[in-house]
């Protein structure tokens, strides 16, 4: 038995699909997990260092220091529908479907995979990530965790700053499965010039070119709508059609425009991504495809620009949707009660080496650091794009020239002045012209056609590893 891609039901972060058989039945997914005692949390515990107004350095090797951010989550939990939760979506199938005793069954996920949060901040770059998750989980079933995020880089926690809606706790994961769900016969021969889409897309952000994420949420509806109606995209129906009862193909479809629009910048993290939505809701009367239905939202890359592409770029495919098809979907969970008297212990800061709760100053210190870091960066990456437009770099360049930008620290690039009499090294933040020495000797090299694994600096007394 599986659920009905296209009977979908949403309210208060839970998406419930009708079974292809049983119209009583439901199948469900929570794509926002609320952390509740003796519910879905049994127990946890958290390290966490960095969220702070001061760098946290660690040391890589060879007195390689890097600014990182993170920590470990571990604990006991329930992925599963809070009461409130199974309440609130229990009535509105019963108002949607005219249901009077709907019979809610868990969806299965395989393949899961998770992405680590600390202080509302994904931190899923850097060394040493590691979760021990279930890479199957059973809705309702406890299973043990403990996630790390190894030491994310600062540089590169910057890079996801402006993602726009995250709703996420201070300590969570953001978990991606897949499942299988029964589609209705739906084929189309999509024909697209990429570049445009990826134009009309991009005017859409009101932001030039900056470094990270804008967040269009579910505004894809509106945009998929736009980019046929006004012929950017072409459709040819072979089977079904552009209305509502097929709202999720279509937009699934313009996924994958997006997806291959990616393909086409060869470094970095793409121009657009995907993110949970961790409040799908039922969509209002105007909403005629359902977007706020659907378990992902679109994150558009700003460092690029809307005619960042000068070719044309074709785009010619049929896409089927048809009986049972893997879907993925994705959600928050959180891994942490809210720090208070009676759970301080709970929580450890390694930087300080003291139990304490992330208070407003040691969340105000680090996006304090990130917005010093993102403006120093967005005037850097406007310089590269004057480039591009002026001919001296080739997209390819600009793209290499991004993606080694997100691994560096431009703020918070650490110089070596000595060390304590207990050992311990006396790091401070290196002057801006060093760091812009730096850069400029990385776009020589990415002029000359390379790239390197590693290369040796030495802009202080001490030299340091800046590995690319």
């Amino acid at each position: 038995m599986a659920g009905r891609l296209n009977k979908p039901v949403a309210v208060d972060g839970v998406v419930a699909y009708q079974d292809y058989d049983n119209p009583e039945q439901f199948h469900y997914f929570p794509l926002r997990i609320d952390a509740v005692k003796d519910e879905t949390l049994k127990e946890f515990q958290v390290t966490y260092y960095g969220i702070n107004e001061n760098p946290y350095w660690v040391d890589f090797g060879n007195r390689n220091y890097k600014s990182v951010v993170g920590g470990v989550l571990s604990g006991k939990a329930i992925a599963d529908l809070t009461t409130a939760q199974r309440t609130n979506i229990t009535k509105e199938i019963q108002e949607r479907y005219k249901v009077k005793k709907p019979v809610l069954v868990p969806i299965a996920l395989s393949e899961v995979d998770v992405q680590p949060i600390f202080a509302k901040h994904i931190a899923e770059m850097g060394t040493g990530n590691s979760a021990t998750f279930p890479t199957r989980v059973t809705l309702g079933a406890s299973f043990n965790y403990q996630v790390g995020s190894g030491n994310s880089l600062f540089a590169e926690l910057v890079g996801g700053e402006r993602s726009g809606a995250n709703v996420s706790p201070d300590f969570a994961v953001n978990v991606y499965g897949q499942t299988e769900l029964y589609a209705d016969p739906w084929e189309a021969e999509i024909h697209a010039d990429l570049s445009r889409v990826w134009e009309y897309t991009r005017t859409k952000v009101s932001a030039g070119a900056n470094l990270g994420w804008f967040n269009i949420g579910v505004d894809v509806d509106k945009i998929t709508q736009e980019l046929i109606t006004k012929g950017i995209v072409k459709i040819k129906y072979r089977q079904g059609g552009g209305g509502s009862e097929f709202g999720w193909q279509m937009l699934n479809s313009t996924k994958a425009l997006f997806e291959a629009i990616n393909k086409q910048v060869a470094s970095g993290e793409g121009l657009f991504k995907f993110d949970p939505n961790p409040t799908p809701q039922e969509p209002g009367k105007n909403d005629s495809w359902g977007a706020k239905l659907l378990p992902f939202s679109v994150s558009v890359n700003t460092a690029y620009v809307s005619n960042f592409f000068k070719q044309e770029i074709t785009f010619d495919e049929v896409v089927t949707f048809e009986g049972l098809m893997p879907v993925m979907l994705s959600g928050s969970m959180s891994l942490a009660l809210p720090c208070g008297l009676g759970n301080v212990d709970s929580f450890y800061d390694q930087q300080l080496k003291e139990n304490g709760c992330v208070t407003k100053e040691k969340s105000d210190g680090l996006q304090k650091r990130i917005t010093t870091e993102v403006r120093a960066k967005d005037d850097k990456i406007r310089e590269y794009m004057g480039f591009v437009e002026s001919g001296k770099w080739t997209p390819q360049q600009f793209s290499t020239m991004l993606d080694l930008l997100n691994t560096i620290n431009m703020t918070e690039t650490p110089s070596l002045k000595g060390y304590r009499d207990d050992g311990t090294p006396i790091i401070e933040c290196a002057p801006p012209e060093e760091v812009e020495a730096m850069l400029d000797e990385l776009a020589r090299v990415v002029l000359d056609g390379g790239m390197p694994a590693q290369r040796e600096h030495e802009p202080t007394e001490t030299r340091r590893r800046v590995k690319l």
